[in-house]
């Protein structure tokens, strides 16, 4: 009994010790990676920073015709659609979908009109989004 008692008595003084403070668990926050988006605010117009090309980057439109998670399914509809329409095309990636998007139009009319020749090429999904768009100097 008085070994047990004598334990009991180490056993308080340990658990009554700083050897581990509440501080020592307290966890850092996070770090995350500061993403700078570009945004349609009231400036129209963007510097591009391609050096071997002048292209403005201003708001406009683009007919996105399909989605997809194969990038290579929109590799080939894109050279289709390249072949029969004069139009650039382009493909963005935003997780987790790969985009076929085409042309680069100023307003939402012209656009429109866009996109009814695609739907009469049997892409009847394709419809406008606004976004930011190249224009050639």
């Amino acid at each position: 009994m008085k070994y047990f008692i004598i334990l009991i008595f180490i056993n308080f003084a340990f658990c009554q010790s700083d050897i581990f403070k509440p501080s020592d668990f307290i966890d850092s926050p996070p770090k995350f990676p500061i993403v700078i988006l570009p945004t349609l605010s009231d400036d129209n117009v963007f510097d591009s920073n391609s050096s071997d090309e002048e292209n403005l980057l201003i708001k406009g439109y683009r007919v996105q015709i399909t989605i997809s998670q194969n990038e290579k399914e929109l590799q080939e509809i894109q050279k289709e659609i390249e072949e029969i329409l004069n139009e650039k095309s382009y493909i963005i990636f935003e997780l987790p979908n790969y985009k076929l998007r085409v042309g680069n139009f100023l307003n939402r009319k012209e656009a429109e009109n866009f996109q009814k020749k695609i739907v009469r090429l049997d892409y009847r999904k394709a419809w406008v989004v606004p976004t930011i768009i190249e224009m050639e100097n």
